[in-house]
C-alpha cells in the first residue's frame, strides 16, 4: 500500500522525500529503510485498542504532531490506512487547524473499474475557531499563546465559556482571573479571533489620570477645556471595527464609568466627544478584565456599569489549578523569551522542573514561569545544563517566597501539600544557617541529594 500511495502520488507530480510510518506499537513489522527512493521513519504509538478515538487523538497530539513543525506546504497525510478511528482523527485535526498550513489529505484504494491502486485529495476544508486560532499562533510563533485544546478541567471549561460568550456579538464580555493568568493576551489572541475584528485597542485602566480620561476615552473637539488646542478622536473612535479592551476596569474613574453605561446601554454605541454638541456611533466590541473576584468587582464599578458588563463572565483559573497544562506552558513561555541561539529551541525538562512547577502555588502565574525561564537561561551551561537548572529554581524560590506569599504559618492545601511545603522551608533555612547545602544535610542529619531536592519541592 505505500509503495503504490508514493507511485500513485509521484503520478500527480508530488514527489515525496520522507516517510513517517505509524504503527501500533508491540506489533513487530518489518519496514525497510525506503521506499520508492524515499526514506521511512518508524513511529511506535502506543495504544491499547486502536479503534477508540480519543486514545488515537492523545497519542498523535503528543507524539506525532511535534514531528511536524516546519512542514508547512510539504506535508501529505494518507488517511486510508489504519482504523476507521484513525481516518477520523485526521479529518478532525484538519478542521481544527492543528496540522500545518497547506497539509494535503489523500485517500488510497484500489479503483473498482481498473483495479488499479489510485489516490486522491480528500477534499474536507472547513473553518473552525479552533482551525482559527491555530493559523494566528502559527502566524505569530513567537507568542506564548494558550493552546486551546486543554488538558485540564478548570481551563478547558474556561475555554468552552470563552468560545461560546466571545461570539455573542454585541455583547460586553467579562474576563476575572489573577494577576499573571495572560488575559490580555488572551483577548487579543483568541477573543479577536473569535469576533472576527483584527484591531483591539488596549485600555489599561491604572493608569489613566482621572483629569484626562474622559478626553481620552471620548475625544474632544478644540478648545473644550483649557490646553485642547486640536482635535482629539478618543480611543472609542480609534476602536471603531474592532474592541474596545478595559484592563483592570475596576481603577476607571467614577465619572468615565457614567458616561460609558450610555456608550454601551443599547447597539448604537453612541457618545459625546467633550465640546461637542451632537452624538457619534461606533460599531465597537467591548471587553473588561479584571483581577477581582465578581462580588468585589461589584462594589467598585457604578451599579449600572456593572449590570451591563457582566452578562457574559469567564474566569481564566490560575496555573495551580492546571497542573496539566504547566508542562505545555512552560514550552511556551520559553519559546517566546528564548533570544539566544546557543539555547535549545525547546524548553529544558527535568525532575527537578516537573516537580518545582507541579507543587509551587505560582501565585504569580505566567509571570513566575517567565522569570524560571529568564533565571534558566542566566545559568545556562552546556553541555550539561542540570547544574544550572538546580541553581535557577534555588533563586527563583528564594525570590517568590516573599512574605506576602507565606499567607499561613502552617502551609496551604493538604496534608501532603503543607508537609512538602515545611520541608523546602527547613531545608532553605539549613542552608542559610550552615552556609553550604553539605554542611546543613550534616547538621540534619540526611544527605546532601535529600536536602536540595525538598529546598525545591514544596509548596509555598
Amino acid at each position: 500500500m505505500l509503495e503504490n500511495a508514493i507511485k500513485a502520488l509521484r503520478n500527480r507530480h508530488v514527489d515525496i522525500e520522507r516517510v513517517l510510518y505509524l504503527v501500533q506499537a508491540g506489533r513487530e513489522r518489518a519496514v525497510p529503510a525506503f521506499v520508492e527512493r524515499a526514506g521511512i521513519e518508524l513511529v511506535e504509538i502506543p495504544l491499547d485498542d486502536p479503534t477508540l478515538h480519543a486514545g488515537i487523538y492523545k497519542q498523535v497530539c503528543s507524539l506525532v504532531l511535534p514531528r511536524l513543525r516546519g512542514l508547512e506546504g510539504s506535508l501529505h497525510i494518507n488517511v486510508s490506512p489504519g482504523t476507521p478511528a484513525m481516518h477520523s482523527v485526521w479529518l478532525i485535526l484538519h478542521a481544527g487547524g492543528a496540522l500545518p498550513d497547506g497539509t494535503k489529505l489523500w485517500s488510497s484504494q484500489l479503483s473498482r473499474e481498473t483495479r488499479r491502486p489510485r489516490i486522491d485529495p480528500v477534499d474536507f476544508s472547513i473553518t473552525t475557531y479552533l482551525a482559527e486560532i491555530h493559523r494566528f499562533a502559527r502566524c505569530e510563533p513567537g507568542l506564548a499563546v494558550y493552546e486551546p485544546q486543554a488538558r485540564s478541567a478548570a481551563r478547558h471549561v474556561a475555554f468552552d465559556h470563552l468560545a461560546r460568550y466571545a461570539r455573542v456579538i454585541g455583547a460586553p464580555l467579562l474576563i476575572l482571573g489573577e494577576r499573571g493568568t495572560g488575559k490580555t493576551r488572551l483577548v487579543e489572541t483568541f477573543v479577536a479571533t473569535l469576533k472576527e475584528r483584527k484591531k483591539v485597542v488596549t485600555v489599561p485602566c491604572g493608569g489613566l489620570d482621572s483629569a484626562l480620561v474622559e478626553s481620552l476615552l471620548f475625544g474632544h473637539h478644540k478648545g473644550a477645556f483649557t490646553g485642547a488646542a486640536v482635535d482629539r478622536l478618543g480611543l472609542l473612535a480609534e476602536a471603531d471595527g474592532g474592541i474596545l479592551f478595559l484592563d483592570e476596569v475596576q481603577d476607571l474613574p467614577q465619572a468615565a464609568q457614567r458616561k460609558l453605561v450610555r456608550v454601551f446601554q443599547d447597539r448604537q454605541r453612541r457618545y459625546r466627544p467633550l465640546g461637542s454638541d451632537r452624538e457619534k456611533t461606533v460599531d465597537v466590541e467591548l471587553v473588561c478584565a479584571s483581577n477581582l473576584p465578581v462580588a468585589e468587582l461589584r462594589g467598585r464599578l457604578d451599579t449600572d456599569l456593572f449590570d451591563r458588563l457582566s452578562h457574559l463572565v469567564v474566569t481564566v483559573p490560575p496555573l495551580r489549578e492546571c497542573r496539566e497544562d504547566i508542562k505545555e506552558d512552560w514550552g511556551r513561555v520559553w519559546r517566546e523569551i528564548r533570544q539566544r541561539e546557543d539555547l535549545p529551541e525547546d524548553a529544558p525538562w527535568s525532575r527537578d522542573l516537573e516537580q518545582a512547577l507541579r507543587s509551587h502555588m505560582l501565585r504569580g502565574n505566567l509571570r513566575d514561569l517567565q522569570r524560571l525561564a529568564v533565571l534558566c537561561m542566566a545559568w545556562w551551561s552546556s553541555p550539561d545544563p542540570s547544574p544550572g537548572i538546580r541553581e535557577a529554581l534555588i533563586q527563583w524560590e528564594r525570590f517568590t517566597l516573599t512574605p506576602e506569599h507565606e499567607s499561613s504559618a502552617h502551609g496551604e492545601g493538604s496534608r501532603t501539600e503543607r508537609i512538602h511545603w515545611f520541608r523546602a522551608r527547613l531545608a532553605r533555612w539549613a542552608k542559610e544557617q550552615y552556609g553550604t547545602w553539605a554542611a546543613a544535610a550534616d547538621a540534619l542529619g540526611c544527605d546532601e541529594k535529600t536536602l536540595r531536592q525538598d529546598s525545591i519541592y514544596g509548596k509555598v
